[in-house]
């Protein structure tokens, strides 16, 4: 008997479907069991008695041991019925919100799908400031934003909210709601009738369309928090664990989105920015600085550095940096060898993570080979503090970057040998010049000065004066050598592309200046070219009129500009003496300003070509290839125009 109450103690204790079990398997010993439990009492007890009563103690026994296993039977199995329907109902309850859970689940699939799909920052608000109405049970939801110049919110998007209260929450917001306090809250649930600022104003409206809460989900993007979605609720409880959680997943999708979106656009940017610069005519350092500066820009790093490689010197130069610090700081340190690194191996170094802790505080970083034409000559660092900052998802665009850094530094310093090779070219024409012009002139005044001592001492008076005025035309032609000279060193040209208004404005300077008639016809009246073709014909213009200055002895020039079927054309023509006939072997004569004016025009692509002879004048035509030039409106412009001493 103890066992048995001990077996049905361990029952009662057991789960309800262990007690199913159980009873199913041990249902039949448990009859039995019963069974011999009774037969042991009717012939132990009852019928050893040798009554006549015996047969109806036997039948009362029966009686009442049946109807107690009846009623402890029946009543077990209607608990038991009882129990699984309620078990039952528990599991229906829990499929129907497992299912609304995996509904609500693919719902927030579905709106980070449209969110990362969207082509801007207004269509991710759009679409996420729906969301809370299907995912929280949200009355309604809007996205706010912060305005970085007046530091204040803006209503950016609302959805559900009565017309009244998105006119009163905008004007409450248009009086200046200052963003800090939204920027860095952290209890993100507020009640109608709080000093929350989203409420301030527009509490009584609240009230009236049913709000009672709002819970504030914060778009935090790598680098600060840019806005916020705020959902409100019809009860002071705001929504369930579960629905903040989903609200939460929601905040970090949008947060990803508009981070993504703006680093794409950013990165955008600075290829067209750094195709601007690219295009640019700055020395090589500000070039570097400025390409460094933009690519730091699309990247939000905070720590960057242009290094080039000299082979000559077997040394490299730092030639721009930022947030590197000194020589010898971690940054710099880790900045150079990942340089170096990327330059050897002429491949992209990337670090996604770096340890945390490390001296150079960069949480992640990239080395770039800046190469052109298949040969590395330097390399790009960047670093910034953020980690997974770069990632293999950007190779393609850090290595287009790459690529265009490369041709602008590559530009810049071919420009600049350009440069060099062009003033090293100056430097001999002028000393050429002065050696030919300004020297000999001087070597012959200082003679002149010998023999007009060896007259004084003579006596020869009358010979005297006629020596001092041929001295004196002497110097004025060698003043005029010299004022050309100076004037060409300091030829500069305020708009380089208006060709025929600065040749213009130079032929009348020559004109004032020497008193020779000259006219100057442009056609058409406003021609313009590009920078560098204005400055070589410029030039040529210079040195022709000076060779008729010096040399011609005319009193009529004709200077003409025109353009005609892709090409333009300079002509001077003079009425003078025209070059000398002198053959060639005997030396006597060398023109080498018509050399130079030949060089000039070569080095733009085209030609020149002299028409003389004695006594004939001269005519010296070069023509460049040109495509048609763009007319413009240059104020009080003159030409067509006879010029000359009294013009």
């Amino acid at each position: 008997m103890h066992k048995v109450q001990e077996a049905w103690r361990h029952l009662r204790q057991q789960p309800f479907h262990t007690q199913l079990r159980l009873l199913r398997w041990n249902l039949p010993m448990i009859v039995l069991a019963l069974a011999a439990l009774h037969q042991f009492f009717v012939q132990t007890v009852i019928r050893p008695l040798d009554s006549s009563l015996g047969w109806w103690l036997e039948l009362l026994v029966y009686t009442v041991t049946g109807s107690i296993v009846s009623w402890w039977g029946v009543s077990y199995i209607a608990k038991n019925a009882a129990q699984q329907a309620e078990t039952e109902q528990d599991l229906r309850r829990a499929f129907m919100e497992l299912e609304d859970n995996h509904q609500k689940l693919l719902a927030l699939d579905r709106y980070g799908q449209y969110i990362a799909a969207a082509p801007n920052e207004d269509e991710i608000y759009k679409v996420a400031v729906q969301a809370p109405t299907h995912l929280a049970e949200a009355q309604s939801s809007t996205i706010i934003t912060f305005d970085e110049d007046k530091q204040t919110l803006n209503l950016a998007m609302a959805w559900g909210l009565s017309a009244d209260y998105v006119h009163s929450l905008r004007n409450h917001l248009d009086h200046g709601v200052s963003s800090e306090r939204c920027r860095t809250c952290t209890s993100l649930h507020a009640h109608v009738g709080s000093d929350c600022p989203l409420f301030g104003g527009v509490n009584d409206i609240a009230q009236e369309d049913g709000i009672q809460s709002l819970v504030c989900v914060p778009i935090n993007t790598d680098q600060e928090r840019v806005g916020i979605l705020t959902a409100y609720f019809p009860s002071a409880d705001g929504p369930k664990e579960e629905q903040a959680r989903l609200l939460n997943i929601l905040g970090g999708v949008i947060a990803f989105a508009v981070d993504s979106l703006r680093s794409r656009e950013r990165q955008m940017e600075a290829l067209h920015s750094l195709d601007d610069v690219s295009r640019s005519h700055h020395t090589l350092d500000v070039l570097a600085a400025q390409t460094l500066q933009t690519a730091m820009h699309g990247w939000k790093t905070q720590a960057g550095a242009i290094f080039l490689y000299q082979p000559e010197e077997d040394r490299w130069l730092s030639l721009a940096q930022e947030g590197l610090g000194g020589f010898a700081s971690a940054r710099f340190v880790l900045a150079q060898e990942s340089a170096q690194r990327a330059f050897s191996e002429q491949t992209l170094i990337l670090h996604p993570v770096l340890p945390e802790g490390a001296p150079h505080s960069l949480g992640s970083i990239a080395a770039l080979p800046l190469i052109t034409e298949g040969e590395a000559f330097g390399a790009l660092f960047l670093g910034t503090r953020r980690p997974h900052g770069f990632g293999q998802q950007h190779a393609d665009l850090l290595l287009t970057i790459s690529h265009q850094i490369s041709l602008a530094i590559r530009n810049a310093q071919l420009n600049e040998e350009v440069q060099q090779t062009a003033m090293l070219r100056e430097r001999y024409r002028l000393a050429r010049e002065f050696h030919d012009g300004l020297a000999q002139t001087l070597g012959y005044l200082g003679l002149q000065l010998d023999r007009m001592e060896r007259m004084f001492q003579k006596k020869q008076y009358d010979k005297i004066e006629r020596e001092i005025n041929e001295t004196r035309q002497v110097v004025r032609s060698a003043y005029m050598d010299v004022r050309e000279a100076i004037e060409g060193l300091r030829l500069r040209v305020d708009d380089p592309e208006q060709l025929a208004y600065n040749l213009e404005t130079y032929v009348r300077d020559f004109a004032l200046q020497t008193g020779i008639e000259t006219h100057f016809h442009a056609s058409p009246e406003h021609l313009t070219a590009p920078s560098h073709i204005t400055l070589q014909m410029l030039r040529i213009a210079q040195e022709a009129l000076t060779n008729i200055r010096k040399h011609a002895r005319a009193d009529h020039v004709e200077v003409q500009l025109s353009w005609l079927e892709n090409q333009l054309e300079l002509r001077v023509a003079d009425n003078g003496v025209g070059f000398p006939d002198v053959p060639r072997q005997q030396g006597g004569y060398r023109s080498y300003g018509l050399t130079s004016m030949r060089e000039r025009a070569e080095s733009v692509g085209g030609r020149l070509s002299l028409v003389t002879g004695p006594g004939q004048g001269a005519v010296i035509t070069v023509t460049v290839p040109m495509q048609q030039p763009t007319p413009v409106d240059i104020p009080n412009a003159r030409v067509s125009t006879p010029l000359s001493a009294s013009s």
